[in-house]
């Protein structure tokens, strides 16, 4: 199992497209859903959407991306952290 190097405070995101972040400008985002089952999406800085990916209630996951890259979900809102990797 990988190791979790916290970067920052986790913060609540709310579903919508509307409210995609960079997560401060975060290359790993540690996704917590416990409201529901979500659609988590990664996007280009112009929005233009890279991939997406659903996540069962009460998981956790790990995303990569670039950090101007933007992260969004839909269907439940979810706490999002910025992280690193430890060896």
């Amino acid at each position: 199992m990988a190791r979790v190097l916290p970067l920052a405070a986790k913060a609540a995101l709310s579903a919508g497209a509307n409210n995609a972040t960079t997560v401060g400008n975060a290359t790993v985002v540690r996704v917590v859903a416990t409201a529901g089952v979500v659609v988590v999406f990664r996007t280009d800085s112009d929005d233009n959407v890279i991939g997406s990916f659903t996540q069962l209630n009460n998981s956790v996951e790990l995303v990569e991306k670039n950090a101007s890259d933007k992260i969004y979900v839909t269907g439940a809102a979810v706490e999002v952290a910025k992280v690193g990797y430890t060896a």
